[in-house]
């Protein structure tokens, strides 16, 4: 073999060994890689089981909570502090449910919560079992109690029923009553039409005039006379800058278009209500309405065509 052919020769084993070198390392970094998916996977998928089983867990603390605070809530207990936790359990929950990228420092306090929730659990079972055993020994003294205070309770209870029927009946026959309601179009030039119809376009002021029926059980004295002006659609006609305002009837606040305070004096007195208008008012069937000390004291109606 000549010299030439010994450094071909060479050449070839020198560039054989560098392709097997590299296929060698290929495949090295194919082997590194493949195991650190692998590895990626598995943290993956045990992030995801853990995450699964301390929502489960909570699922399941979230449950028992909410038993323990029927049965302090049916124990006359106050349970704002057990609400106030469940809130918080509730959002933790939520967390888990819908971040699965959650921060792992944040997964770790909420896993290190899981121990200090089911300690309060337990906490609560001993705290409902004392008030229970109490409530027992105090049912019995109670029960005698009650059997000797029965009879007084319903004479008292007797009383204080006759006290309010008569009280309101009183109530009832005091309140105010308006009679001869009458509706006035007053015009820009003072000219004054009594009616129950009139036109929108011509109606610059509308005067409500009644009289306050005289009743010997209305004691004399300051009273407050409320006027509801209510659209067609329902709505009563308000503006704070005007006077108007709220109060309560039935239990229910509504609206007052203006008030007046008068001195009422039995006298079957006349009170007028002038309301002007700011606007353009909506055409159709309006009601007025009248109230004083908690009661309506009557209405009327008229058209705006």
């Amino acid at each position: 073999m000549t010299e030439i052919q010994q450094k071909q020769n060479n050449k070839t084993n020198l560039l054989l060994a560098l392709i097997v070198i590299l296929v060698l390392l290929n495949g090295l970094q194919w082997y590194l890689n493949h195991r650190s998916s692998q590895k990626n996977q598995e943290l993956l998928e045990n992030k995801e089981l853990e995450l699964v089983t301390t929502y489960a867990k909570l699922d399941s603390i979230s449950t028992q909570l909410d038993q323990k605070i029927l049965e302090l809530q049916q124990l006359n207990e106050n349970v704002d502090s057990l609400l106030a936790i469940k809130a918080e359990l509730e959002k933790e929950k939520q967390e888990l449910k819908t971040s699965k990228n959650i921060a792992q420092n944040r997964y770790l306090e909420i896993k290190d919560k899981v121990e200090v929730y089911e300690t309060l659990l337990k906490n609560k079972d001993a705290e409902i079992a004392r008030l229970n055993d109490v409530n027992a020994t105090l049912l019995d003294q109670t029960i005698s109690l009650k059997k000797e205070k029965n009879t007084l309770k319903d004479e008292v209870s007797n009383l204080k029923q006759e006290k309010q029927v008569m009280s309101k009946k009183i109530n009832v026959a005091s309140a105010l009553k308006a009679i001869n309601l009458k509706f006035e179009q007053v015009s820009r030039s003072g000219r004054v039409k009594e009616d129950t119809e009139f036109k929108e376009r011509r109606l610059d002021q509308l005067r409500i005039r009644f009289n306050i029926d005289s009743n010997p059980l209305t004691p004399i004295g300051a009273k407050s006379i409320m006027l509801r002006l209510i659209e067609p659609e329902g709505a009563t006609l308000y503006n704070v800058s005007a006077g108007s305002g709220t109060f309560e009837y039935n239990e229910e606040e509504i609206f007052y278009t203006a008030k007046q305070e008068i001195l009422f004096d039995n006298s079957t007195q006349e009170v007028i209500f002038n309301y002007t208008k700011e606007g353009d008012l909506k055409k159709g069937k309006y009601t007025a309405e009248l109230y004083s000390g908690g009661h309506k004291m009557g209405e009327g109606s008229f058209i705006l065509k």
